[in-house]
Order: structure tokens, then sequence, then C-alpha cells
């Protein structure tokens, strides 16, 4: 069952709450990989080199995170620092990103995926 929540602070639309605490704790720094492209809520996962990669359903891939932050793109020989939620966070399912082409059972796999590291779901409602 999704809860409701009332959003208390603006970070992100798709990102209602994570762990308080210095260095914010729900994060990590990595590097993102080669030909990638992500957007701030994009679902991640890693590759085989330990680099963040747009979430694309593969049977044997692992949701990691959210990439919280900047847009940007990676070229065929260069990589890029990022930061992504990794763990203990509430976020509103709707405004995650996933990558085009994804079925409807890839995605219900990645938030799956997602709550095992307690990133879980929370319906918005916004106070008018």
């Amino acid at each position: 069952m999704v809860k409701s929540y009332v959003k208390k602070q603006v970070t992100s639309d798709w990102l209602a709450e994570e762990l308080d605490g210095n260095h914010r704790p729900s994060r990590e720094n990595v590097i993102i990989a080669v030909d990638q492209s992500l957007v701030d809520g994009q679902v991640v996962s890693y590759n085989s080199n330990k680099e963040i990669q747009a979430y694309s359903g593969a049977v044997s891939e692992v949701a990691a995170g959210i990439y919280t932050g900047k847009s940007v793109t990676t070229d065929s020989s260069n990589t890029a620092n990022g930061v992504i939620v990794a763990r203990i966070a509430k976020v509103v399912a709707e405004n995650l990103v996933f990558k085009d082409g994804l079925t409807a059972g890839q995605e219900a796999a990645a938030l799956d995926d997602l709550a095992k590291i307690n990133i879980t779901l929370v319906r918005l409602a916004y106070l008018a």
C-alpha cells in the first residue's frame, strides 16, 4: 500500500524525503559511465565497471538508486562525476524517470529493487 505524504520542502519533484544528517547520508558520489544521458530523477544501475548507467531493465540488472542533480551527458570516451540517492528515501513513483522503452513489468522490478534498499514510494499531496 502506498502512503500519502505532504512535502515539506521542495528539492525535486520525485524526492519526497531523505535521511537527514551530515553530508546527506542517503546519497552517494558516483562515476557516470560513458555514453549516458541522465536527468534528475532517473532510475540507475551499476555496470560491470561499478559506474552508474540508466536502468535498462535487463534480466540480471538491479536498480541501485536515483540520479539527482543537473542533467549530464557523457560521450563515448569520457565518464563524469555525479550523485545518486542510494538508500533510505521516500520517492514519488510517477515523477521518476525511466529509460524509454521499458515495460510496466521492468519498471515494477526496478521499484522492487529500490524498496530493498529502503527507497520507498509515497503519494504526494501538495498543500494549497
